[in-house]
């Protein structure tokens, strides 16, 4: 049996990736904008299943995020903030392979001089993995990018 279900976007059952995929869409208030999308691009096909609009939603991420004007998926999700780049209290940007000073406790050694530190990586989210020295004798330091100035 076969049968055709019209329903918005909005009100669609989605699952699994397309479900989380779904919630950020009505959170940011574009299913009607996508849902214009998902049709132009079934267009040319037949009526597309449940699934073909599930996997769509889940898959096709950042061409939907595109076609809103956004640069990928994160971008659209999170906001427009570079990824590679913070900008410290003075409004300096920091980057991986920076040496910076951190104004933290763990940021001076035990004469109170400052540490200088080298950025090795960006979680994402204003957090930056700092390096120095010899890195099998030091653990890994998260600090946040407020907290960081560039030498």
């Amino acid at each position: 049996m076969e049968y055709k279900v019209e329903c918005s976007l909005d009100q669609f059952d989605a699952w699994s990736g397309g479900n989380d995929t779904l919630k950020v869409l009505i959170e940011k208030g574009v299913c009607d904008e996508v849902e214009e999308f998902i049709e132009q691009c079934f267009a040319d096909t037949d009526t597309p299943t449940d699934t073909d609009i599930n996997d769509f939603l889940w898959f096709e991420r950042d061409q939907i995020a595109e076609y809103l004007g956004y640069k990928d998926w994160d971008e659209f999700e999170y906001g427009d903030e570079d990824e590679d780049t913070y900008e410290d209290i003075n409004g300096v940007e920091l980057a991986v392979s920076d040496e910076v000073k951190w104004h933290d406790e763990a940021g001076v050694d035990e004469n109170g001089d400052d540490i200088i530190f080298t950025i090795v990586e960006e979680r994402g989210d204003g957090y930056f993995n700092l390096s120095y020295g010899d890195e099998d004798e030091n653990p890994e330091r998260w600090a946040y990018y407020t907290e960081l100035e560039i030498v």
